[in-house]
C-alpha cells in the first residue's frame, strides 16, 4: 500500500515513522519537498495513493487565511479521491467544531475544514487529537513578547504526538475505516503546567486569560475531550523521561 502525508515538520515525519512501522510505504509531501497543494496540478500528483493524509498545518492570525488554506488543502485531496478512489484520512483537533470556541480563528478553520472534506471527500475518515506535548514549545515561541511569553489560561489533556501518528497510521491502514475517530492523552493539566514542565525557563511564561467568550471556555474546560475518548500514549513524566534518553 502506497501512503502520501500531505504535511511536513514534525507532524509528517512522526506520522510516516508510524506508517512505515506497519510495512507501507510512506511518502512526505510538503512546500519542503516541492509539493503545494494550493497548485493547480497538485490533485494530479495524489492519484498514485492508496491514502492520503492531510496533515498540514500554520501559524494564522486570522480566520480567513486559515479556512482559505485548510479547504482549498482539503478540496486538493477530495479531487484526487474522486477520480481515483484514494482514501482520504484528515487530521484535526478534539471539540474544534464547539459553538464556544469558534471565535478562535484557528478553530473555526478547522471545523470549517471538516465540513467541506464531509462535503466533497467520498473516501474520508477524520482524526481528531488533544492538543500535543509539542503545543506548548510551540506557543512559547509564537507568543514571546520580551523576556516573557503569553500563555493563554487553558486546561487540557495532551497527547504524545508518536500516539496520535500510531492511531493515524492504525486506520489509514485499515480494512474497516472509521467515519470518526478521536484520541487524547491520559493526564489533565493546564498549558501553564505543561509549558512549565517541557519548555526552557526563558521567556518566561506568564498566563493570561483571554478575555474573550472562547478565552473563558478555554478556562473551564472546553478544549478536554469527552469522557469516553479512547486514551493513548504515556503520561506527561514517562514523556519527558523517554526524551531524556533519546
Amino acid at each position: 500500500m502506497r501512503v502520501a502525508v500531505v504535511g511536513g515538520g514534525t507532524s509528517g515525519l512522526a506520522i510516516q515513522h508510524a506508517v512505515e512501522q506497519r510495512g507501507a510505504e510512506c511518502v512526505v509531501m510538503s512546500r519542503s519537498t516541492g509539493f503545494d497543494v494550493r497548485d493547480a496540478q497538485a490533485s494530479d500528483r495524489l492519484t498514485e495513493f492508496d491514502v492520503v493524509i492531510e496533515a498540514v498545518g500554520g501559524t494564522f492570525l486570522r480566520r480567513r487565511p486559515a479556512e482559505e488554506f485548510f479547504t482549498t488543502s482539503t478540496r486538493t485531496i477530495a479531487r484526487a479521491t474522486e477520480s481515483s478512489g484514494t482514501r482520504h484520512v484528515l487530521l484535526s483537533i478534539v471539540n474544534c467544531d464547539l459553538p464556544e470556541v469558534r471565535g478562535y480563528g484557528y478553530f473555526a478553520a478547522k471545523a470549517e475544514q471538516e465540513r467541506v472534506a464531509r462535503q466533497v471527500s467520498p473516501r474520508l475518515s477524520i482524526v481528531r487529537s488533544t492538543q500535543w506535548f509539542e503545543f506548548a514549545g510551540q506557543n512559547q515561541q509564537r507568543m514571546k513578547v520580551g523576556p516573557v511569553s503569553i500563555v493563554p489560561a487553558m486546561q487540557i489533556q495532551p497527547v504524545a504526538l508518536d500516539a496520535v501518528a500510531e492511531t493515524i497510521a492504525e486506520e489509514a491502514l485499515s480494512d474497516r475505516p472509521h467515519d470518526l475517530v478521536e484520541v487524547a492523552g491520559p493526564e489533565t493539566m493546564t498549558l501553564q503546567e505543561l509549558t512549565r514542565a517541557t519548555c526552557p525557563p526563558s521567556p518566561r511564561p506568564v498566563e493570561v486569560t483571554i478575555p474573550t467568550t472562547y478565552g473563558k471556555a478555554f478556562t473551564n474546560g472546553a478544549l478536554l475531550p469527552p469522557p469516553t475518548t479512547p486514551i493513548v500514549g504515556p503520561v506527561l513524566s514517562d514523556w519527558l523521561a523517554s526524551r531524556k534518553l533519546q
